[in-house]
């Protein structure tokens, strides 16, 4: 009788169901409406207490869900079966179209290994009872509809019913189950609105759910209609709604290598684009770029890791492919990795550069796989991982390797300035990654200068506290010694040690300090070279990064405790190169800048130059004093006080009669007053320095011409920017 309770016992599991009348079931399942819209097909990661019939009733024994086994072979599937759980003998009620797809997700998830023991759970009977439940397919295909027509998207549990009809639609797919073409299409414009939707967790179970769908029912398509597919992702990758970006490139991620093989061309160009930053400041999204970043990868692993890519002969599409890899999808990755996009949450762009930075070492091993005996580099000898061979030049033969020298300091270089940076996760990733690439136990990348300094940086242990300043800086600053590594390193440290927190500042500093100190070192020379690399590399940061607040403003800073700890002023002529190239970033980051800590820190190191001896003093000074008649009072006064300082420190700047009298005006003058008088102070101090006034004048009559209004009028801001302007700020 399909109303009465029935009561199983097979391979230990117990089903329950004779102890309660229909009209008590009907009342359990009436009252039990939240937990089968919210659990039942939530199948995924609980576990479940079940008891066992046989021997060990007494027991209670955790399962995963995953491992689920129950018997419906000789089973008339009624309206509801109970399944008691737990010890308290909890009773949950589940309609038969639960109950099949409890059973086609068992079919997904069965351990192989369970197969053929003979007191297994797994037995014949079970498998049979499968089978039987196969006859069902037709209530299966139509429980989505049924969900979407009853409209149970809606309302607070509309979110998770969208992720269980994904679930769900994994599930069947999984299983091959048998759906006419108007459900197929359904089912796949149910996965494409759940791609669009903004939560993450829909999206992920909607790409996992179309990883499935496409091999188990698109696999026979024409090529018209995968094109029309692929075009709509791809569409959607600049899309303005930033959910159907993310979306898209995760869509784009799972599809199976018969439907990018001959597309690539199409969709590796798409998602590299869709990993740049957006130009419209209202389009940017780090979600969407992060998933772009992981797609683009993926595409690659699949385009190149599948069994019809495998054989060792590379045809000619094959190759321009690898080689687009190279040129292209490496280039995308080094620039994710510049990604420094911050928003209310923070440095957002931090994810685009963890996902980049995963890319870079599969890219990586992909070229170096291929390349080992690809058709254009078959004479190419990959090193073995036992070997360590430091390489300063590049061998003959590169120009035709899909890796070479130039990939590998781009690579080492872009990962190690991660590993200097300012936030710990990142940082421990970058060291991993690194790690990783050096000791690939299958196959050694080649073409890495410095190898051995490397290994020695970074050991091939287990556990090491790579995220603890004090542990990583110490390691990797010797990497300044390495000329093809220097400047990248250079430029991420600095953030650390001009950055705001204090733990960090003063790791990183320390560790600078203690490498130019060189204590271990018996050759002087080696110690000046230190500092001479590290001067030559800082003018190439703040040329590199001109007008980037965000990396010129603490190399500013860095600069300035470089030098009060008397770093760089005895090069003897490296010093006036090094000032004089500080003098002109000088002009162009201080021109018309409202940054008040680039302003602190520019004036101090005009400060540091104008006490030299040397005659490029006379320059800093003629700088420091321009900033006398600045629009900000604070800054008026921090310019007055360091040109103070100056005329007390350094003699050889005016005589002593003119240095009195310019102590007396500084002094005297109310700097944060009014900015008229603190500019005609200004001009007094340039006449007894002997500096060239005239062309403040001349752009003085300048302004009052063009402006119609005398060289004293109220307009202090446009007199003053016409004054810096002369004065090449």
């Amino acid at each position: 009788d399909e109303d009465a309770g029935i009561s199983s016992t097979v391979s230990g599991w117990s089903l329950v169901g004779g102890s309660h009348s229909v009209e008590e079931r009907v009342g359990m399942i009436l009252s039990s409406d939240w937990l089968l819209k919210s659990y039942l097909f939530s199948i995924n990661d609980a576990c479940v207490s079940f008891i066992l019939s046989d021997k060990e009733t007494t027991q209670g024994r955790y399962f995963k869900r995953e491992t689920l086994l129950v018997k419906f072979s000789q089973l008339q599937i009624p309206t509801t079966i109970e399944v008691r759980m737990g010890v308290g003998g909890l009773r949950c009620p589940f309609e038969s179209n639960q109950c099949i797809m409890w059973c086609f997700h068992f079919i997904w998830v069965i351990e192989p290994k369970w197969i053929g023991r003979t007191n297994g759970p797994l037995s014949e009977n079970a498998f049979q009872g499968v089978v039987d439940l196969l006859y069902k397919q037709k209530h299966v295909a139509g429980i989505v509809p049924a969900i979407e027509k009853a409209r149970l998207y809606r309302g607070k549990g509309g979110e998770i019913m969208r992720s269980s009809v994904s679930r769900f639609i994994e599930c069947i797919s999984v299983a091959h189950v048998h759906l006419p073409e108007k459900v197929k299409r359904s089912l796949l414009d149910t996965i494409n609105e759940n791609l669009r939707h903004p939560n993450s967790q829909i999206q992920n179970a909607a790409v996992k759910a179309l990883k499935h769908f496409c091999p188990a029912y698109l696999a026979n398509v024409d090529d018209k209609s995968v094109n029309d597919f692929i075009s709509k992702y791809l569409e959607q990758l600049s899309d303005p709604n930033v959910a159907a970006r993310r979306g898209s490139a995760l869509a784009i991620s799972v599809l199976p290598f018969k439907f990018l093989a001959k597309r690539w061309t199409l969709v590796l160009p798409k998602l590299c684009s869709a990993c740049a930053i957006e130009d419209n400041p209202e389009d940017r999204d780090a979600e969407a770029r992060v998933n772009a970043v992981k797609g683009l990868i993926s595409v690659c692993e699949t385009l190149t890791g599948t069994a019809e890519c495998s054989n060792c002969y590379l045809g000619e599409d094959d190759m321009s492919m690898l080689f687009f890899i190279k040129n292209e999808v490496m280039q995308c990755l080094f620039k994710a990795l510049d990604d420094y996009s911050i928003d209310n949450r923070g440095d957002v762009g931090s994810w685009v550069r963890e996902a980049a930075m995963d890319g870079l070492q599969i890219c990586t091993r992909i070229l170096c796989k291929k390349g080992s005996f690809g058709i254009l580099s078959g004479s190419h000898k990959v090193e073995s991982a036992s070997e360590h061979v430091n390489r300063g030049t590049t061998e003959n033969n590169q120009m035709n390797t899909l890796f070479g020298e130039n990939l590998a300091i781009g690579l080492v270089g872009g990962i190690a300035k991660q590993a200097v940076e300012k936030i710990d996760k990142i940082r421990e990733l970058a060291a991993k990654v690194l790690q990783r690439i050096l000791y690939d136990t299958t196959l050694c990348v080649p073409f890495i200068p410095y190898r051995e300094k490397l290994e020695e940086i970074i050991p091939d242990k287990a556990e090491l506290e790579w995220g603890v300043p004090t542990f990583s800086y110490p390691r990797f600053v010797q990497l300044l010694q390495c000329t093809c590594y220097s400047k990248s390193v250079l430029s991420g440290l600095v953030i650390s040690v001009g950055g705001l927190q204090d733990s960090l500042r003063r790791a990183s500093l320390n560790a600078l300090l203690e490498y130019l100190k060189a204590s271990n070192l018996e050759n002087h020379n080696e110690q000046n070279s230190r500092e001479f690399m590290l001067s030559t590399d800082i003018l190439w940061v703040l040329q590199q990064y001109k007008r980037c607040d965000r990396v010129i403003i603490p190399a500013l800073k860095t600069i300035e405790i470089l030098f009060s700890k008397k770093v760089f002023l005895n090069m003897e002529t490296q010093t006036l190169v090094f000032c004089a190239g500080l003098l002109d970033s000088l002009s162009i980051e201080l021109k018309a800048s409202k940054d008040f800590s680039k302003l602190y820190a520019g004036i101090a190191i005009l400060g540091y130059i104008a006490s030299l001896s040397d005659s490029i003093n006379v320059q800093a000074l003629s700088h420091l004093l321009t900033f006398l008649g600045h629009r900000y009072p604070k800054i008026r006064k921090a310019s007055a006080e360091q040109a103070y300082l100056v005329l007390l420190q350094n003699g050889s700047l005016l005589a002593d009669d003119k240095v009195d009298k310019a102590l007396e005006i500084i002094s005297e003058t109310c700097w944060e007053g009014d900015a008229e008088e603190a500019k005609q102070q200004k001009l007094q101090l340039y006449d007894i320095a002997g500096l060239e006034t005239a062309q403040f004048l001349k752009t003085s009559h300048q302004i009052s011409k063009n402006g119609g209004k005398d060289s004293s009028g109220t307009d202090e801001n446009a007199s003053y920017s016409s004054l810096v302007g002369s004065a090449g700020f």
